[in-house]
Protein backbone atom coordinates (compact mmCIF):
# COMPACT_ATOMS: atom_id res chain seq x y z
CA UNK A 1 0.00 0.00 0.00
CA UNK A 2 1.36 3.33 -0.64
CA UNK A 3 1.77 5.87 1.84
CA UNK A 4 2.90 9.45 2.12
CA UNK A 5 6.53 9.24 3.55
CA UNK A 6 7.23 12.60 5.45
CA UNK A 7 11.06 12.74 5.46
CA UNK A 8 12.98 14.63 3.11
CA UNK A 9 16.66 13.60 2.85
CA UNK A 10 18.69 15.92 0.15
CA UNK A 11 16.04 19.08 0.81
CA UNK A 12 15.49 21.75 2.67
CA UNK A 13 13.17 21.06 6.11
CA UNK A 14 9.74 22.78 5.97
CA UNK A 15 9.10 24.99 9.18
CA UNK A 16 6.55 22.59 10.15
CA UNK A 17 9.24 20.02 10.53
CA UNK A 18 11.88 21.83 11.85
CA UNK A 19 13.54 21.04 15.38
CA UNK A 20 15.94 22.37 17.78
CA UNK A 21 18.62 25.02 17.44
CA UNK A 22 17.18 27.13 20.14
CA UNK A 23 20.78 28.25 21.25
CA UNK A 24 21.93 28.91 17.11
CA UNK A 25 18.40 30.87 16.80
CA UNK A 26 18.67 33.23 20.05
CA UNK A 27 22.23 34.35 18.23
CA UNK A 28 20.19 35.20 15.21
CA UNK A 29 17.18 36.54 16.51
CA UNK A 30 19.29 38.61 18.10
CA UNK A 31 20.96 40.17 14.74
CA UNK A 32 17.23 40.68 13.86
CA UNK A 33 16.42 42.63 16.79
CA UNK A 34 19.93 45.04 16.68
CA UNK A 35 19.47 45.27 12.98
CA UNK A 36 16.32 46.69 13.31
CA UNK A 37 17.63 49.12 15.73
CA UNK A 38 19.81 50.69 13.71
CA UNK A 39 23.14 48.32 14.87
CA UNK A 40 23.27 46.30 11.74
CA UNK A 41 24.35 42.54 13.23
CA UNK A 42 25.82 39.81 10.26
CA UNK A 43 26.04 36.53 10.89
CA UNK A 44 27.71 33.64 9.30
CA UNK A 45 26.49 29.79 9.45
CA UNK A 46 28.73 27.32 8.92
CA UNK A 47 29.54 23.86 9.25
CA UNK A 48 29.81 20.05 7.81
CA UNK A 49 27.67 19.01 5.17
CA UNK A 50 24.31 17.95 5.70
CA UNK A 51 24.25 19.58 9.45
CA UNK A 52 21.04 21.31 8.34
CA UNK A 53 22.43 24.88 7.52
CA UNK A 54 20.04 25.68 4.34
CA UNK A 55 17.36 24.44 6.70
CA UNK A 56 17.92 26.93 9.15
CA UNK A 57 18.35 29.87 7.17
CA UNK A 58 14.89 29.01 5.64
CA UNK A 59 13.52 29.07 9.00
CA UNK A 60 14.92 32.46 9.87
CA UNK A 61 13.76 33.67 6.86
CA UNK A 62 10.54 32.83 7.86
CA UNK A 63 10.99 34.28 10.96
CA UNK A 64 12.78 37.64 9.47
CA UNK A 65 9.89 38.03 7.05
CA UNK A 66 7.43 37.84 9.91
CA UNK A 67 5.49 34.85 8.65
CA UNK A 68 6.72 33.07 11.63
CA UNK A 69 6.16 35.16 15.10
CA UNK A 70 9.58 34.62 17.50
CA UNK A 71 7.21 35.01 20.54
CA UNK A 72 3.72 35.83 21.19
CA UNK A 73 3.89 39.26 21.43
CA UNK A 74 7.08 39.81 18.85
CA UNK A 75 7.27 38.99 15.24
CA UNK A 76 9.98 41.00 12.45
CA UNK A 77 8.51 42.45 9.09
CA UNK A 78 12.10 42.35 7.05
CA UNK A 79 12.34 42.47 3.49
CA UNK A 80 14.41 39.73 2.64
CA UNK A 81 16.39 39.04 -0.15
CA UNK A 82 17.84 35.45 -0.80
CA UNK A 83 20.52 34.02 -3.13
CA UNK A 84 22.30 31.30 -3.86
CA UNK A 85 25.92 31.27 -5.37
CA UNK A 86 26.86 28.42 -7.86
CA UNK A 87 30.37 27.28 -8.83
CA UNK A 88 30.66 29.37 -12.10
CA UNK A 89 29.37 32.92 -10.29
CA UNK A 90 32.32 35.74 -10.55
CA UNK A 91 31.79 38.40 -8.51
CA UNK A 92 29.79 40.92 -11.06
CA UNK A 93 27.42 38.06 -11.14
CA UNK A 94 27.04 38.16 -7.37
CA UNK A 95 25.75 41.37 -7.49
CA UNK A 96 23.17 40.82 -10.52
CA UNK A 97 21.94 38.00 -8.40
CA UNK A 98 21.47 40.04 -5.36
CA UNK A 99 19.90 42.84 -7.39
CA UNK A 100 17.43 40.07 -9.46
CA UNK A 101 15.97 38.86 -6.33
CA UNK A 102 16.00 42.37 -4.95
CA UNK A 103 13.46 43.55 -8.03
CA UNK A 104 11.63 40.48 -7.44
CA UNK A 105 11.14 41.36 -3.84
CA UNK A 106 9.85 44.45 -4.20
CA UNK A 107 7.40 43.45 -7.06
CA UNK A 108 5.89 41.12 -5.05
CA UNK A 109 4.70 43.82 -2.44
CA UNK A 110 2.39 45.99 -4.52
CA UNK A 111 2.35 48.29 -1.15
CA UNK A 112 6.07 49.11 -1.25
CA UNK A 113 6.11 49.43 -5.09
CA UNK A 114 3.73 52.10 -4.68
CA UNK A 115 5.67 54.24 -1.71
CA UNK A 116 8.98 53.37 -3.90
CA UNK A 117 7.85 54.88 -6.62
CA UNK A 118 10.90 56.44 -7.94
CA UNK A 119 13.17 53.82 -6.90
CA UNK A 120 11.20 51.49 -8.29
CA UNK A 121 10.97 52.81 -11.66
CA UNK A 122 14.59 53.46 -12.24
CA UNK A 123 15.39 49.97 -10.57
CA UNK A 124 13.20 48.15 -13.62
CA UNK A 125 15.50 49.56 -15.74
CA UNK A 126 18.68 48.80 -14.16
CA UNK A 127 21.40 49.79 -16.76
CA UNK A 128 24.54 49.40 -15.01
CA UNK A 129 23.68 46.16 -13.89
CA UNK A 130 23.56 45.08 -17.88
CA UNK A 131 19.86 45.53 -18.64
CA UNK A 132 21.22 47.88 -21.75
CA UNK A 133 24.74 47.95 -21.44
CA UNK A 134 27.44 45.46 -22.60
CA UNK A 135 27.73 43.66 -19.21
CA UNK A 136 32.00 42.81 -19.76
CA UNK A 137 32.36 46.45 -19.94
CA UNK A 138 30.51 47.87 -16.51
CA UNK A 139 33.59 47.93 -13.74
CA UNK A 140 32.31 45.96 -10.45
CA UNK A 141 33.15 48.94 -8.81
CA UNK A 142 30.37 50.19 -10.51
CA UNK A 143 27.81 47.76 -10.05
CA UNK A 144 28.69 47.74 -6.82
CA UNK A 145 27.86 51.33 -5.80
CA UNK A 146 24.40 51.30 -7.56
CA UNK A 147 23.85 47.97 -5.34
CA UNK A 148 24.87 49.96 -2.47
CA UNK A 149 22.42 52.89 -3.58
CA UNK A 150 19.53 51.27 -4.33
CA UNK A 151 19.85 49.52 -0.90
CA UNK A 152 20.23 52.54 1.00
CA UNK A 153 17.87 54.30 -0.56
CA UNK A 154 15.07 51.58 -0.19
CA UNK A 155 16.32 50.71 3.37
CA UNK A 156 15.91 54.22 4.28
CA UNK A 157 12.44 54.54 2.32
CA UNK A 158 10.31 52.10 4.16
CA UNK A 159 11.40 52.94 7.77
CA UNK A 160 7.69 52.71 9.47
CA UNK A 161 6.40 50.01 6.95
CA UNK A 162 9.26 47.46 7.10
CA UNK A 163 12.30 46.71 9.83
CA UNK A 164 14.53 47.24 7.25
CA UNK A 165 16.53 44.87 4.58
CA UNK A 166 17.90 41.38 5.35
CA UNK A 167 20.39 39.46 2.65
CA UNK A 168 20.50 36.06 2.59
CA UNK A 169 23.59 34.65 1.05
CA UNK A 170 23.32 30.36 0.64
CA UNK A 171 25.87 27.95 -0.47
CA UNK A 172 28.56 30.14 0.05
CA UNK A 173 31.15 28.08 -0.47
CA UNK A 174 30.01 26.57 -3.79
CA UNK A 175 31.40 29.99 -5.24
CA UNK A 176 35.05 30.14 -6.48
CA UNK A 177 37.36 32.03 -4.44
CA UNK A 178 37.67 34.19 -7.47
CA UNK A 179 34.02 35.29 -6.98
CA UNK A 180 35.99 37.13 -4.18
CA UNK A 181 32.75 36.99 -1.55
CA UNK A 182 34.67 38.30 1.38
CA UNK A 183 35.51 41.21 -1.05
CA UNK A 184 31.69 41.73 -1.69
CA UNK A 185 30.87 41.42 2.28
CA UNK A 186 33.46 44.17 3.14
CA UNK A 187 32.69 46.66 0.27
CA UNK A 188 29.10 46.48 0.22
CA UNK A 189 28.46 46.73 4.41
CA UNK A 190 30.81 49.38 4.41
CA UNK A 191 29.21 51.61 1.78
CA UNK A 192 25.56 50.96 3.27
CA UNK A 193 27.40 52.45 6.23
CA UNK A 194 28.85 55.31 5.14
CA UNK A 195 25.37 56.35 3.40
CA UNK A 196 23.23 55.75 6.66
CA UNK A 197 21.57 52.43 5.99
CA UNK A 198 21.67 51.20 9.48
CA UNK A 199 19.10 48.59 9.15
CA UNK A 200 20.47 46.49 6.59
CA UNK A 201 21.62 42.83 7.58
CA UNK A 202 24.05 39.58 5.88
CA UNK A 203 23.82 36.40 6.33
CA UNK A 204 26.36 34.34 4.44
CA UNK A 205 25.69 29.94 4.94
CA UNK A 206 28.21 27.50 3.75
CA UNK A 207 30.54 24.58 4.67
CA UNK A 208 32.66 26.02 6.99
CA UNK A 209 35.69 26.06 4.26
CA UNK A 210 33.95 29.30 3.02
CA UNK A 211 35.90 31.19 5.59
CA UNK A 212 38.95 30.65 4.22
CA UNK A 213 37.76 31.61 0.85
CA UNK A 214 36.31 34.65 2.51
CA UNK A 215 39.83 35.19 4.41
CA UNK A 216 41.79 35.11 1.09
CA UNK A 217 39.75 37.65 -0.55
CA UNK A 218 39.50 40.07 2.60
CA UNK A 219 41.95 39.61 5.61
CA UNK A 220 39.62 41.17 7.54
CA UNK A 221 36.08 39.98 5.68
CA UNK A 222 35.09 38.10 8.92
CA UNK A 223 35.54 40.07 11.49
CA UNK A 224 32.17 41.54 10.31
CA UNK A 225 30.29 38.36 11.09
CA UNK A 226 28.67 36.71 14.27
CA UNK A 227 30.03 33.16 13.66
CA UNK A 228 27.25 30.35 14.06
CA UNK A 229 28.64 27.68 13.87
CA UNK A 230 26.27 24.15 13.56
CA UNK A 231 26.41 21.32 15.73
CA UNK A 232 25.11 17.55 15.76
CA UNK A 233 21.29 17.83 17.02
CA UNK A 234 20.82 16.24 20.60
CA UNK A 235 19.45 13.11 21.50
CA UNK A 236 16.03 15.25 22.51
CA UNK A 237 16.11 16.90 19.07
CA UNK A 238 16.61 14.07 17.00
CA UNK A 239 13.83 12.46 18.64
CA UNK A 240 11.69 15.35 17.93
CA UNK A 241 12.48 14.96 14.37
CA UNK A 242 11.16 11.71 13.54
CA UNK A 243 8.67 12.51 16.19
CA UNK A 244 7.13 15.32 13.77
CA UNK A 245 7.68 13.38 10.63
CA UNK A 246 5.42 10.57 11.85
CA UNK A 247 2.85 13.50 13.34
CA UNK A 248 2.81 14.84 9.52
CA UNK A 249 2.50 11.49 8.22
CA UNK A 250 -0.57 10.82 10.27
CA UNK A 251 -2.00 13.73 9.03
CA UNK A 252 -1.58 13.03 5.56
CA UNK A 253 -2.27 8.60 5.39
CA UNK A 254 -4.80 9.10 8.21
CA UNK A 255 -3.38 6.24 10.24
CA UNK A 256 -0.34 6.36 12.34
CA UNK A 257 3.12 4.64 11.68
CA UNK A 258 4.20 3.37 15.74
CA UNK A 259 7.91 3.04 16.52
CA UNK A 260 9.19 1.35 19.50
CA UNK A 261 12.21 3.06 21.18
CA UNK A 262 14.79 0.93 20.57
CA UNK A 263 14.03 1.65 17.07
CA UNK A 264 14.19 5.74 17.57
CA UNK A 265 17.07 5.17 19.67
CA UNK A 266 18.88 3.68 17.00
CA UNK A 267 17.95 5.91 14.32
CA UNK A 268 19.37 8.78 16.42
CA UNK A 269 22.59 6.81 17.64
CA UNK A 270 23.32 6.03 14.02
CA UNK A 271 22.87 9.56 13.01
CA UNK A 272 24.92 11.58 16.01
CA UNK A 273 22.93 14.47 15.07
CA UNK A 274 23.07 14.52 11.55
CA UNK A 275 19.65 15.97 10.36
CA UNK A 276 20.42 14.84 6.71
CA UNK A 277 21.22 11.58 8.04
CA UNK A 278 18.56 11.59 10.46
CA UNK A 279 16.53 12.32 7.40
CA UNK A 280 17.54 9.53 5.33
CA UNK A 281 17.78 6.78 7.62
CA UNK A 282 14.06 8.00 9.00
CA UNK A 283 13.01 7.79 5.23
CA UNK A 284 14.56 4.68 4.21
CA UNK A 285 13.14 2.96 7.30
CA UNK A 286 9.79 4.39 6.72
CA UNK A 287 9.79 3.03 3.07
CA UNK A 288 10.72 -0.55 4.39
CA UNK A 289 7.96 -0.60 7.03
CA UNK A 290 4.92 -2.93 6.21
CA UNK A 291 3.16 -3.26 9.15
CA UNK A 292 3.42 0.38 10.35
CA UNK A 293 4.76 -0.40 13.35
CA UNK A 294 8.94 0.41 13.19
CA UNK A 295 11.12 -1.82 14.98
CA UNK A 296 14.42 -2.26 15.74
CA UNK A 297 15.31 -4.53 13.08
CA UNK A 298 13.37 -2.59 10.64
CA UNK A 299 15.98 0.24 10.65
CA UNK A 300 19.00 -2.32 10.43
CA UNK A 301 17.09 -3.68 7.10
CA UNK A 302 16.46 -0.11 5.96
CA UNK A 303 19.79 0.92 6.31
CA UNK A 304 21.90 -2.25 5.20
CA UNK A 305 19.71 -3.58 2.09
CA UNK A 306 21.20 -2.99 -1.61
CA UNK A 307 20.42 1.05 -1.76
CA UNK A 308 19.10 1.49 1.48
CA UNK A 309 19.92 4.54 3.29
CA UNK A 310 23.93 3.75 4.17
CA UNK A 311 24.25 3.24 0.20
CA UNK A 312 22.12 6.57 -0.46
CA UNK A 313 24.16 8.66 1.95
CA UNK A 314 27.70 7.08 0.32
CA UNK A 315 26.38 8.32 -3.33
CA UNK A 316 25.12 11.30 -2.47
CA UNK A 317 27.61 12.65 0.30
CA UNK A 318 30.93 10.50 -0.03
CA UNK A 319 30.73 10.09 -3.77
CA UNK A 320 34.93 10.68 -4.47
CA UNK A 321 34.98 8.17 -1.15
CA UNK A 322 32.25 5.91 -2.05
CA UNK A 323 34.29 3.44 -4.16
CA UNK A 324 34.23 -0.77 -4.31
CA UNK A 325 37.50 -0.73 -2.30
CA UNK A 326 35.94 0.17 0.92
CA UNK A 327 33.41 -2.80 0.71
CA UNK A 328 36.70 -4.69 0.98
CA UNK A 329 37.08 -6.54 4.23
CA UNK A 330 40.78 -4.80 4.52
CA UNK A 331 40.37 -1.32 3.33
CA UNK A 332 36.98 -1.27 5.32
CA UNK A 333 39.04 -2.66 8.83
CA UNK A 334 41.28 0.24 8.10
CA UNK A 335 38.25 3.19 8.13
CA UNK A 336 36.63 1.33 11.01
CA UNK A 337 39.67 2.08 13.26
CA UNK A 338 40.15 5.62 12.05
CA UNK A 339 36.64 6.74 11.99
CA UNK A 340 36.72 5.12 15.97
CA UNK A 341 39.12 8.14 16.57
CA UNK A 342 37.38 10.75 14.33
CA UNK A 343 38.13 13.92 14.44
CA UNK A 344 40.90 13.37 15.72
CA UNK A 345 44.16 12.16 14.21
CA UNK A 346 45.18 8.75 14.69
CA UNK A 347 48.72 7.41 13.75
CA UNK A 348 49.79 4.52 11.59
CA UNK A 349 50.86 2.02 14.87
CA UNK A 350 47.40 2.49 16.61
CA UNK A 351 45.86 1.55 13.21
CA UNK A 352 47.83 -1.47 12.57
CA UNK A 353 47.41 -2.58 16.11
CA UNK A 354 43.83 -1.80 16.18
CA UNK A 355 43.18 -3.18 12.80
CA UNK A 356 45.03 -6.41 13.81
CA UNK A 357 46.46 -6.29 9.83
CA UNK A 358 49.55 -6.82 8.46
CA UNK A 359 52.22 -3.51 8.20
CA UNK A 360 51.97 -3.63 4.16
CA UNK A 361 48.38 -4.21 4.27
CA UNK A 362 47.27 -1.27 6.12
CA UNK A 363 50.61 0.81 4.09
CA UNK A 364 48.86 -0.24 1.06
CA UNK A 365 45.18 0.41 2.33
CA UNK A 366 46.63 4.12 3.24
CA UNK A 367 48.18 4.81 0.10
CA UNK A 368 45.05 4.12 -1.44
CA UNK A 369 42.50 5.85 0.34
CA UNK A 370 44.07 8.95 0.79
CA UNK A 371 45.07 9.17 -2.76
CA UNK A 372 41.17 8.92 -3.21
CA UNK A 373 40.57 11.65 -0.44
CA UNK A 374 39.14 8.74 1.96
CA UNK A 375 41.85 9.53 4.53
CA UNK A 376 43.98 12.58 5.13
CA UNK A 377 47.63 12.93 6.53
CA UNK A 378 48.32 15.91 8.99
CA UNK A 379 50.78 18.13 7.28
CA UNK A 380 54.28 18.02 8.96
CA UNK A 381 53.52 14.97 10.76
CA UNK A 382 54.43 11.68 9.56
CA UNK A 383 51.87 8.53 9.84
CA UNK A 384 49.21 10.66 11.11
CA UNK A 385 45.88 9.88 9.79
CA UNK A 386 42.39 11.23 10.02
CA UNK A 387 38.87 10.92 7.74
CA UNK A 388 38.07 14.29 5.91
CA UNK A 389 34.71 14.81 7.95
CA UNK A 390 33.43 13.95 10.91
CA UNK A 391 30.16 13.13 8.86
CA UNK A 392 32.49 10.65 6.83
CA UNK A 393 33.30 8.93 10.13
CA UNK A 394 29.12 8.72 11.09
CA UNK A 395 28.83 7.25 8.26
CA UNK A 396 31.23 4.38 8.43
CA UNK A 397 30.60 3.73 11.97
CA UNK A 398 27.26 3.43 10.86
CA UNK A 399 27.80 0.46 8.70
CA UNK A 400 29.36 -1.60 11.48
CA UNK A 401 26.72 -1.32 14.21
CA UNK A 402 23.94 -1.59 11.52
CA UNK A 403 25.16 -4.81 10.02
CA UNK A 404 25.75 -5.91 13.69
CA UNK A 405 22.14 -5.47 14.38
CA UNK A 406 21.20 -7.14 11.43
Amino acid sequence: MLKYNPFKPGSIIHPGMFAGRNKELRLLETALFQTKNGNPTHFLIHGERGIGKSSLLMFLNYIASGDIPVEKNITYNFLTVSIELEPKDNYPEIIRKVARDLQRQLDKNQKLKKKLKNIWDFITNWEVLGVKYNRETIPPTAMLEELSDKFSEIAKSIVGDNDGIFLFIDEADKAPSEAELGEFAKAFTERLTKRGAHNVGLGIVGISSVIKKMRKSHESSIRIFTPVQLSPLEQDERNQVITLGLDEAEMKNGFRTLIDDEALNLISLLSEGYPHFIQQYSFSTFDHDTDNHINYIDVADALTKKNGALDQLGMKFFENMYTEEICSDDYRTVLQVIAAHSPNYVSRKTIIEESELKRHTVDNALTALKKRGSVVRRSGQKGQYKLPSHSFATWIQAFKIANNVG
